[in-house]
């Protein structure tokens, strides 16, 4: 007989950190098709200054309002908006339906999802590592690296919950 599900127990705080990153996943990309051409119109990747410095202008003067590459730009970014929707509901309800309820197979699948969005996120910034571009905490968008830094603290409490 297995234990009832507890949301002081270990598993219950990976169940709660994997709902947080894809909580924040779905409220990315529900505002950044409605957000994106107000807000940022001088982020193209990660901030300002950094894409300023790798792409050698203002993202804005780059793909001026109109221009064929902003919208290029904004069609970029409905698709990107797209797939943190794709990825925050299938993080939700692997979550939800699988680790909440005991099974081993859902931590894996969460785990290595997780891993790979990040594994990606950061191959995506690694032309700016190689430009020698120092990228910190603040330029980065929270889709990016709150998932970098809860997915090891996850998987861990995910599997002492499990055994």
């Amino acid at each position: 007989m297995t234990e009832p599900f507890r949301w002081t127990s270990p598993l219950g705080a990976s169940v709660i950190i994997f709902f947080a990153i894809g909580a924040l996943w779905i409220l990315i990309g529900l505002l950044t098709v409605p957000l994106h051409k107000r807000a940022a119109p001088d982020i193209l990747f990660a901030s300002p200054s950094t894409d300023t410095a790798y792409f050698g202008a203002l993202p804005s003067q780059l793909a001026p309002a109109g221009s064929p590459l902003a919208k290029f730009r904004s069609m970029l970014l409905t698709i990107l908006a797209g797939f943190l929707l794709l990825g925050g509901s299938l993080v939700l309800s692997t979550a939800w339906f699988g680790l909440k309820q005991g099974q081993p197979w859902a931590l894996a699948a969460l785990a290595i999802g997780v891993l790979f969005a990040v594994a990606f996120w950061w191959l995506a910034l690694l032309p700016y590592f190689r430009a020698a571009i120092r990228i910190g905490l603040g330029d980065l968008p929270p889709f990016i690296w709150v998932p970098t830094v809860l997915i090891l603290p996850a998987v861990v409490l995910g599997w002492i919950g499990l055994r």
